[in-house]
């Protein structure tokens, strides 16, 4: 459960909130008027989220350029109908 507290609690007592955020390792987010205005968070909990989100976003442009080559051999004619690619693969499995 995320923690939630008026911008105001931050002002006041700043190296709670900061000890906080370091013990929990949990973002706090701080409301302004009752909606949400600014999201304070650790360091190195930061760091590691930001890590994560690197990570999938390199793997998904490595998926997305393997469906790009793949789409463009299709458009160039490099490819093999199905039953002809399955037919193969039974013909080399039991070549074994």
């Amino acid at each position: 459960m995320p923690v939630v507290m008026p911008i105001s609690e931050l002002q006041r007592n700043f190296k709670e909130v900061v000890s906080k955020c370091e013990r929990s390792s949990e973002p706090i987010y701080l409301t302004r008027n009752g909606s949400a205005s600014v999201v304070v968070m650790d360091a190195e909990a930061f760091d590691r989220e930001m890590a994560i989100h690197e990570r999938v976003r390199d793997r998904e442009i490595r998926v997305q350029k393997s469906i790009m080559r793949g789409y463009e051999d299709y458009l160039a004619g490099r490819f093999v109908p199905l039953d002809q690619a399955l037919d193969e693969a039974d013909r080399a499995r039991e070549a074994r």
